[in-house]
């Protein structure tokens, strides 16, 4: 059977609002790399132009049991190509997205995609094997986008295994939860590098209402615990909750500019909420792009310079004015 993979930007999104996001479809490629495997011939990201000539074109993953799925060949599925080298996850170049596991242990928020899926673990082993692969194809950064990396007596063993395999020294960054169970230490010891927590909201009636599963006092000690370690939290909010008035809004933007001013979160995103079914709070657009007036502060800059110790991070520090500076 001759099967094109056509990504597109829902391929590897768990928040729909954010459209014009070029991610590595890394389920996707492992799909595609599965159904090579079965022996059928199998394009990837190429023009559609010519659909008759293939029996099938394939934009979104098709639901193959995620523990059957190999690591996915990064040649066939184009992994070095700029538009997915383009991305903000990655302070090293190039790099590479990978999944340890599918979806969220937590999986209740309810604007998530992956909201109520079965959450599958890969073993330690088959993590390594992959890092070790990437490790030599020359990958300078790896990003795992599971929707919570696993924690616990897992993480625990990944973090030993990691650092036995020589493997420290190549940076790993992945999605985290507010309340997991992680030593932040051995983490950094690791060679983590950014955590991306999805803070969403500083009013409780709200985390409460998209069921996140953390109270608002977890927040600030968390993302603290998680700098001091050495580790770059990044912090994800969102406005726009049909139940949310301005003063609501005007917390969350609050919160997210201290963490930022404390250098506790070394990066931060916002997003619009816009769930089908639901009226969102359109007055709280304006709000996704005041979380770049933190330029304002003179905190934020005396504590982004000081972190400065290499190369790389002056060119991630530009990029980030850059993204900034569009948004202002």
């Amino acid at each position: 059977m001759n099967l094109l993979y056509a990504p597109n930007w829902k391929s590897q999104q768990r928040q729909f609002e954010k459209k014009n996001v070029c991610i590595y479809p890394v389920r996707l490629a492992m799909e595609a790399t599965y159904q090579r495997n079965q022996g059928h011939n199998v394009w990837f990201d190429k023009p559609t132009t010519q659909s008759d000539k293939y029996d099938r074109i394939i934009t979104e993953p098709e639901g193959i049991p995620f523990l059957d799925l190999p690591i996915p060949d990064r040649k066939l599925t184009n992994a070095f190509h700029p538009k997915y080298q383009n991305n903000g996850n990655y302070k090293y170049h190039p790099g590479a997205y990978m999944l340890s596991a599918s979806g969220c242990w937590h999986g209740k928020c309810t604007f998530c995609v992956e909201k109520n899926q079965q959450y599958q673990v890969r073993s330690v082993e088959s993590v390594i094997e992959e890092l070790e692969g990437l490790y030599a194809q020359g990958f300078k950064e790896v990003f795992d986008d599971s929707g919570t990396f696993p924690d616990g007596d897992w993480l625990e063993q990944f973090c030993i295994w990691k650092c036995a395999a020589g493997l420290a020294d190549l940076p790993f960054s992945c999605n985290m939860r507010i309340g997991a169970n992680v030593d932040f230490d051995l983490m950094k010891m690791a060679g983590f590098r950014m955590l991306l927590y999805g803070v969403e909201s500083a009013n409780q009636e709200t985390l409460t209402k998209i069921k996140k599963g953390f109270n608002y006092d977890q927040i600030i000690p968390t993302i603290k615990q998680a700098s001091e370690a050495g580790l770059s939290p990044h912090i994800a909010v969102m406005f726009g909750y049909p139940w949310e008035k301005d003063k609501d809004s005007r917390q969350t933007l609050r919160l997210a500019h201290y963490l930022l001013r404390k250098g506790y979160a070394t990066t931060a995103q916002s997003s619009f909420y816009d769930v089908e079914g639901e009226k969102s709070n359109e007055e709280a657009k304006k709000y996704v792009s005041k979380i770049f007036e933190v330029w304002k502060y003179p905190e934020f800059w005396y504590n982004k310079i000081k972190d400065i110790k290499s190369k790389e991070d002056w060119g991630y520090f530009c990029k980030q004015i850059k993204e900034g500076l569009k948004n202002v």
